[in-house]
């Protein structure tokens, strides 16, 4: 099964790769200067992200670390600097590599929210405010709520198609 953080696959006839494709948590496209040191401090490497969810990115580089590499992220976005710990779960030499990021505080992930906000294009409605309180503390009911919101947006965008939309809006119900 291809990682969450892997770079998207090309479409195959058979329909395999849209299965495939299914993550945890969307991947918005997010370019930025990103700089990756390794724990240890032996290694750093300047380069730039080309997407980003609530759980990691993916960073365009030539010569990614190995798979299971520690590293302390930082990446700076509109004058706003994020560091935080994350580990490299994919690499692709000449491409990139896939970064988890560990626990994130709830500061750390109001500035990773308020950027996927702001991946949404002007002819697009804006992904629902969301805050890490909020996400922590939301009633079942809300959460439902907000689903349904970000399947409609998904689909919106192309991101799902129709059925897949009402295929997954049937779980929910379910």
């Amino acid at each position: 099964m291809p990682n969450e953080l892997d770079p998207p696959l090309d479409q195959s006839s058979d329909g395999q790769t849209a299965a495939a494709e299914r993550r945890e948590a969307r991947r918005y496209p997010f370019i930025c200067p990103v700089e990756l040191i390794t724990v240890d401090g032996s290694t750093r490497i300047s380069a730039r992200t080309s997407d980003l969810s609530l759980r990691g990115c993916y960073v365009d580089t030539l010569n990614p670390f190995p798979v299971g590499t520690r590293v302390r992220l930082q990446i700076t976005k509109n004058d706003q600097r994020l560091e935080f710990r994350a580990e490299v779960t994919s690499c692709h030499v000449g491409s990139g590599m896939g970064v988890l990021f560990e626990q994130l505080t709830p500061p750390q992930m109001d500035i990773v929210v308020s950027w996927l906000e702001g991946t949404s294009s002007p002819a697009e409605p804006p992904l629902p405010a969301i805050t890490s309180t909020a996400v922590s503390q939301s009633a079942p009911k809300t959460n439902m709520h907000f689903a349904r919101k970000l399947l409609k947006v998904l689909e919106h965008k192309g991101i799902l198609t129709p059925s897949e939309a009402a295929e997954l809006l049937r779980e929910l119900d379910s």
